[in-house]
């Protein structure tokens, strides 16, 4: 994949999984936040480690969501990443084998705002 970014992203809990998680994204996707502008269909690989874990995913996608700076609630900004490849389906099932059941995040995705992040912190 020549000119394709890498975004390096650590998920610090649980939590923050399931509020990345997209399930509408047919074959599944991610939410992860960035400054950095993105155009639809932008082709970008991900170093994801998952809570607990200290090896990293490594995962190919395309760019399907894009949430602006400034945006409405003062959601955070990011991309939203469909996960394309020859490894998207396992990298599906990995992801869902991590997010927790219990946790109820309502319908956003990654619904927190920059003021809940530092209450948590």
């Amino acid at each position: 994949m020549p000119d394709t970014d890498v975004l390096k992203y650590v998920f610090k809990d649980p939590l923050e999984c399931n509020l990345s998680y997209m399930p509408f994204i047919k074959g599944g996707g991610l939410f992860l936040p960035s400054m950095k502008e993105y155009a639809l269909g932008d082709q970008v690989i991900i170093d994801l480690t998952l809570p607990g874990k200290n090896d990293s995913m490594r995962i190919e996608g395309r760019v399907v969501w894009i949430t602006p700076k400034n945006a409405l609630h003062h959601v955070i900004s990011g991309i939203g990443i469909q996960f394309t490849g020859a490894d998207a389906q396992t990298i599906r099932y990995q992801l869902e084998a991590q997010l927790d059941t219990k946790i109820e995040v309502g319908g956003y995705t990654y619904g927190i705002t920059e003021e809940t992040k530092k209450e948590k912190s």
